[in-house]
């Protein structure tokens, strides 16, 4: 675990973005940590929102005082995503506490993160940033504002996307991945699948949406 406290120290500044802890090895208690940089009383800190099945809780943290939650938590968990202004580290962890983490390097710096205390949420795919498929299926206008009927179709898309989140250290980024939708419909979740993990996530993926509908699978 030596190796993963110097990440933890590493990553803890200004450039982070965010974490994401998931696959507890006990059931039944927390079931994912989201982690995020926040500015309290002109501070750095850091906000751990920790869910179970039906609640949520939050704690703020100083930077050093985070460092050892995050270590507490990789005694916990067995998958760590997290994301910095320069890279991105998918960190697996045995049962036998032994920790494979893998860092994937930018191209280009990314944007630093909101450190507003009460921002709004924050979407995988969010309002404001023009996405091709969410236009073509008539989710998002040209000026990347989501069209108002469509809100919950919006939510729907980005809440499937943080489960995909999750299963990320699970994908193999060697090799070309296949996915199969059984029963995609009109494929509103596969297009959104496709567009994270292949346009922003940068994996070689290709995915096939089946349905036994003709008209569904000419549209």
């Amino acid at each position: 675990m030596e190796e993963l406290q110097k990440i933890f120290e590493t990553v803890l500044n200004k450039d982070f973005i965010r974490a994401v802890i998931s696959n507890p090895r006990e059931k039944g208690g927390i079931v994912k940590v989201k982690i995020r940089p926040l500015k309290l009383k002109g501070q750095l800190a850091f906000q751990f929102e920790s869910f179970t099945a039906k609640q949520a809780f939050h704690k703020n943290l100083d930077r050093d005082a985070a460092v050892q939650e995050l270590s507490g938590c990789a005694g916990e968990f067995r998958q760590m995503q997290i994301e910095t202004a320069d890279a991105e580290y998918t960190v697996l962890i045995s049962k036998k506490g032994k920790a494979t983490i893998k860092r994937k390097q930018r191209r280009e710096k990314a944007q630093a993160a909101d450190l507003s205390h009460n921002r709004r949420k924050r979407y995988i795919l969010e309002e404001g940033k023009f996405v091709p498929f969410l236009h073509d299926l008539g989710v998002m206008a040209e000026d990347g504002k989501i069209v108002r009927s469509r809100t919950d179709k919006f939510r729907q898309i980005n809440r499937f996307l943080e489960f995909i989140e999750d299963i990320l250290p699970q994908l193999d980024r060697d090799r070309e991945l296949t996915i199969l939708d059984f029963g995609c419909g009109k494929s509103y979740l596969t297009f959104a699948m496709y567009y994270y993990l292949h346009e922003l996530k940068g994996y070689d993926i290709r995915i096939v949406g089946l349905d036994l509908k003709e008209d569904v699978i000419r549209h």
